[in-house]
């Protein structure tokens, strides 16, 4: 009886780990095409193209362009995510400064006029960008903010939602088209001590 070769089965079983290469190389042509042409012109077939793929490559990872779209920009805004420091104020303080210079990136600038647009036009971008970059995003500084005041370095009155709104909402209203001043390299810090002011222990 001839032996019968697995290979072939075993490499299309479900649950192979994804090559980063393609990934990442998807991921950056759909935020190119972003900032180059706009979110109607960053289709599937537009960003296949672009990263030199099938466009079944990219359904096998992501079920529609709002999903891959949202992961994109959730990489290039990932790496603001990093806590560092040994107190709460200091950590803050690096979050805060890391999304300061994170969004004054002048690519993030160039997508960001046509995914606002989008979020209030889809409702369907608008619910998997929130799932998928929001709102983790959001509930982990909220629990960083709720671990910090159960042990008191907090006022235990401070409404931790309007914290969260504060800290991570200031840094996005100043890039709107408002005719408002440029991010200072010193505005993060004051904002940051304006809102501390108002949340810690007197």
């Amino acid at each position: 009886m001839p032996a019968v070769d697995h290979s072939e089965a075993r490499a299309r079983r479900p649950g192979r780990p994804r090559r980063r290469t393609t990934d990442e190389a998807i991921t950056t042509a759909a935020r190119d095409l972003l900032a180059e042409r706009g979110f109607q012109a960053a289709t599937i077939e537009a960003i296949a193209v672009r990263a030199g793929v099938g466009r079944n490559t990219i359904y096998r990872r992501w079920r529609s362009k709002e999903e891959l779209i949202a992961d994109a920009l959730r990489e290039l805004t990932g790496e603001s995510d990093t806590w560092r420091g040994d107190d709460l104020y200091a950590q803050l303080q690096n979050w805060l400064g890391d999304w300061a210079r994170t969004i004054s990136d002048p690519l993030l600038g160039r997508i960001l006029a046509s995914v606002l647009g989008e979020l209030q036009r889809n409702p369907v971008f608008a619910a998997v960008y929130a799932d998928r970059v929001v709102r983790p995003r959001r509930q982990a500084l909220v629990d960083r903010l709720r671990d910090a005041q159960g042990r008191g370095e907090l006022r235990s009155d401070a409404d931790l939602e309007y914290v969260a709104d504060l800290l991570g909402g200031a840094l996005v209203f100043r890039l709107l088209p408002l005719g408002l001043p440029p991010l200072e390299t010193d505005y993060a810090e004051e904002l940051l001590n304006t809102i501390w002011r108002g949340i810690v222990p007197r």
